[in-house]
C-alpha cells in the first residue's frame, strides 16, 4: 500500500509540471539593447585646404613729377590713374576647437593658415606728349611707357584665434590676430624716355653731337614680408563626424608701404612716388578633416 501511494504521488508530481511548463509566462519579452550616438562635440584638432578671391582694398596715391620745368611741345602732358587687382586665394590651415558641453554650447580654438595669393594693385602716372628742357635746347624728350608704381600680393598667412557658438553640427564664429604676408613691388618709368637731338646740339643723356638719339630710363624692383592684423568671420558644418565645410570672410591690414623711382640728368630730376595702404579682403570656403 505504501509503494502504491508514493508511486501515485510521483505521477500527480509530474503531471502538474508539464502542465505549468504549458501555460503563459508573466516576463515581458527580451529586447535588443538600443544604439544611441554619442552627442557630437567640435572640440579635437584639425587640418583642410582653402581657396577663394581676395582683393586689394584701393587707398592708392600715386605721384609723378616730370622733368621740372618741362615744357610740353603740342598735345597734353600729365595725369594719372590707379586700379587695384584682385585674385586667387588658396592654401592650407590646422588648427584645433575646444567646446563647453555637448550638442550645443560655446566653442574656442585657433587656427593658422598660409596662402598662396595672386593679388595685385598698380598705380601709373600717364605721360603724354613730348616736351623739351630749357637747359637742353635742340632735344626733345618723348615719353616712352608710363610713369607706373605695381605691387603684387605673393602669400598671406594668419594665426588666428576663433570663438563661436555651435547648434550641434552647425558652428558659428567670429575670429582675429595676427597677419603676416609677402609683397614685390616695382617703380619706375616703364620705357623711360627717348632723348632726341637736332643738328648743332649735344645730347644730354649720351653726350653725343646731333642728330643723336638716346633712352633714359630707370626701374627700382624689390619685395619685401609685412607684419600687421586680421579680424573675420564665418560659419562652418560638419556634414560627416570627421568632415566639415567652411566659408569665412577675413580683413587683413598688412600696414604702408612706400615706393620711388627716379630719373637723373645734368641739372634735372624726375620722379615717381607711390604710396599706399596695404589691405586685402578675402572670402573663401574650406574643407577640414577633424582628429578625435
Amino acid at each position: 500500500m505504501k509503494k502504491f501511494l508514493t508511486a501515485a504521488a510521483a505521477m500527480l508530481l509530474g503531471i502538474g509540471g508539464a502542465v505549468a511548463a504549458d501555460l503563459p509566462t508573466r516576463k515581458g519579452p527580451v529586447l535588443a539593447p538600443v544604439y544611441v550616438p554619442p552627442a557630437f562635440t567640435w572640440t579635437g584638432f584639425y587640418v583642410g585646404v582653402n581657396a577663394g578671391y581676395g582683393w586689394a582694398d584701393r587707398h592708392n596715391d600715386n605721384d609723378g613729377l616730370p622733368f621740372f620745368g618741362a615744357v610740353p611741345v603740342g598735345g597734353f602732358f600729365g595725369g594719372g590713374s590707379g586700379g587695384d587687382n584682385g585674385g586667387f586665394v588658396g592654401g592650407v590651415q590646422a588648427g584645433y576647437n575646444y567646446q563647453f558641453g555637448v550638442g550645443q554650447g560655446f566653442v574656442l580654438g585657433a587656427e593658422a593658415d598660409i596662402d598662396y595669393a595672386d593679388l595685385g594693385r598698380r598705380g601709373n602716372n600717364l605721360v603724354f606728349g613730348s616736351f623739351t628742357l630749357p637747359q637742353f635746347p635742340g632735344t626733345v624728350f618723348t615719353p616712352a611707357g608710363l610713369a607706373s608704381h605695381n605691387d603684387n600680393n605673393q602669400f598671406l598667412g594668419t594665426v588666428r584665434l576663433r570663438a563661436g557658438y555651435a547648434f550641434d553640427r552647425f558652428l558659428v564664429y567670429g575670429t582675429g590676430g595676427l597677419a603676416y604676408g609677402g609683397i614685390s613691388n616695382r617703380n619706375g618709368f616703364g620705357g623711360g624716355f627717348i632723348a632726341n637731338t637736332g643738328a648743332g646740339f649735344v645730347n644730354p643723356v649720351s653726350g653725343a653731337a646731333g642728330p643723336s638719339t638716346a633712352f633714359v630710363g630707370g626701374v627700382s624692383n624689390g619685395s619685401s614680408s609685412r607684419v600687421g592684423w586680421t579680424l573675420g568671420a564665418g560659419v562652418e558644418y560638419a556634414f560627416w563626424n570627421n568632415w566639415s565645410v567652411k566659408a569665412e570672410y577675413l580683413y587683413v591690414n598688412l600696414g604702408h608701404s612706400n615706393g620711388n623711382a627716379a630719373i637723373f640728368l645734368p641739372g634735372a630730376l624726375a620722379v615717381t612716388n607711390g604710396n599706399r595702404d596695404a589691405n586685402v579682403s578675402i572670402v573663401r570656403a574650406g574643407l577640414n578633416y577633424r582628429f578625435w
